[in-house]
């Protein structure tokens, strides 16, 4: 095996392959340039790819006549062109959906607005509240801490912790209602 991973061409193979390459190239480029309507870089790639699997398969086909292996090497052409063929198919149907998805969104100044007041007012909300319940508060939600590692920093207990964060989620839902009246958008 070579560093790629792949089988090594033994050396006794090497000359024959190499004949053998001789023999059929021109035959299987024209081949290759018609399946590909005269694209040539297209049909170079077709004809490498073809005897690259010539060269994996060499043990079997070596052993088969000339024209058993000019037929081989005709049907992996047009495998390898339909699988080609396929492959560029199925990303021009993709293709759209991936443009789409990497396309910015239009923005929507009128709820980046109003979001931006309601975090003001919950900034406010929570500055308002008092110390151990806007500790908590802050814990949890600017530094993200879970309630487990609250608990522990506070020296409380966790039910006391879920408690408090039940009471500030109150208030800030409370606080935010005009902004968010069906309760969308309420911290959690």
């Amino acid at each position: 095996m070579d560093d790629g991973g792949e089988a090594k061409i033994p050396g006794e193979h090497v000359a024959e392959l190499g004949g053998f390459f001789g023999a059929h190239d021109q035959w299987l480029f024209g081949h290759a340039c018609a399946r590909t309507r005269g694209d040539r870089e297209l049909a170079a790639d077709l004809v490498q790819d073809t005897f690259e699997a010539a060269a994996r398969a060499w043990d079997l086909l070596r052993g088969h006549p000339a024209g058993r292996q000019r037929a081989w090497l005709l049907s992996t052409l047009a495998h390898k062109d339909i699988s080609d063929f396929r492959r560029q198919e199925a990303f021009r149907r993709r293709q759209p959906d991936i443009h789409a998805r990497y396309q910015p969104t239009q923005a929507d100044t009128e709820a980046e607005a109003l979001n931006a007041i309601a975090l003001a007012r919950a900034g406010e909300i929570i500055e308002d509240m008092p110390a151990r319940l806007r500790e908590i508060a802050l814990l949890r939600w600017q530094d993200h801490l879970r309630v487990a590692e609250i608990a522990t920093r506070l020296g409380l207990a966790q039910g006391t912790v879920h408690a408090q964060l039940h009471n500030a989620r109150r208030k800030l839902t409370a606080g935010l209602e005009q902004f968010y009246p069906s309760g969308e958008g309420a911290a959690s």
